[in-house]
């Protein structure tokens, strides 16, 4: 079978002594695997396209339990998350968690999209990266069937309470005056990072990360978004282990 795409390289792994072997999100089909003979060797024609983060449209045919690399083209290689360490870790997590929750084998525009914006502010610069993390964990895990019930207070139906507080295994909320449930793990947030939490869930995509915080909302987000993935993923991932030691 035939297939072309657009995509993102997520993982890069060597095979042989010029071989790649990549992990990538596809618009049409999800998360794949691909083999690219002699992609390692920089005059090869697939070189560029087939290195970690980059975006690009890819010419496969099906081999067994991978696909085959014939074709590539290069369209956004974001080189601005190489400049700086923590951007990139930021990355590398997004990456990991996307092949942990995109199905394979089916249409996935809509995961594609989110990498890619999150991709670009990353490399840009142009949003803190824990921003650009939290919103991305909270929209990603939302796209997988996760999405979290943040209208109301789940105990008096309050919109708003100066102090909210978020309850990842549940996906609810409840206020300040009603208080957490006994032996229930709840995250703390104020205002902004209550308003930051709906934004990331509710927004139009192509607004997700169209918003600011300061430094204490911004910490209070990007507690709630790691939480959410921890109890919902059951596990860590080894990117965001090495993330957390720079944090």
């Amino acid at each position: 079978m035939n297939l072309t795409a657009s995509g993102i390289v997520l993982k890069v792994n060597q095979s042989g002594d010029s071989d790649r072997f990549c992990t990538i999100l596809t618009d049409t089909h999800g998360v794949i695997s691909a083999f690219a003979k002699g992609a390692r060797n920089m005059k090869n024609k697939n070189s560029t396209a087939t290195a970690q983060f980059v975006y690009g449209s890819y010419e496969l045919f099906r081999r067994r339990d991978h696909y085959i690399i014939d074709e590539s083209q290069y369209e956004e290689l974001y080189t601005g998350l190489r400049e700086d360490i923590f951007r990139l870790s930021v990355a590398q997590y997004l990456c990991q968690l996307t092949m942990e929750l995109v199905p394979e084998e089916q249409p996935s525009g809509e995961y594609l999209h989110l990498m890619r914006a999150a991709l670009w502010y990353l490399s840009e610069n142009s949003r803190p990266p824990l921003l650009v993390k939290a919103a991305a964990e909270m929209r990603m895990l939302s796209m997988a069937g996760y999405m979290p019930d943040l209208i109301m207070c789940q105990n008096c139906g309050a919109y708003e309470h100066d102090v909210m507080y978020f309850a990842p295994a549940t996906g609810r909320i409840s206020c300040g005056r009603c208080g957490t449930k006994p032996g229930e793990f709840s995250v703390k947030l104020g205002r902004g990072a209550m308003t930051a939490l709906r934004h990331s869930v509710y927004a139009d995509l192509k607004k997700l990360f169209a918003f600011t915080l300061n430094d204490e909302s911004l910490k209070q987000f990007s507690n709630a978004g790691e939480a959410f993935v921890l109890t919902k993923l059951e596990k860590s991932l080894t990117t965001l282990e090495f993330l957390k030691t720079m944090m």
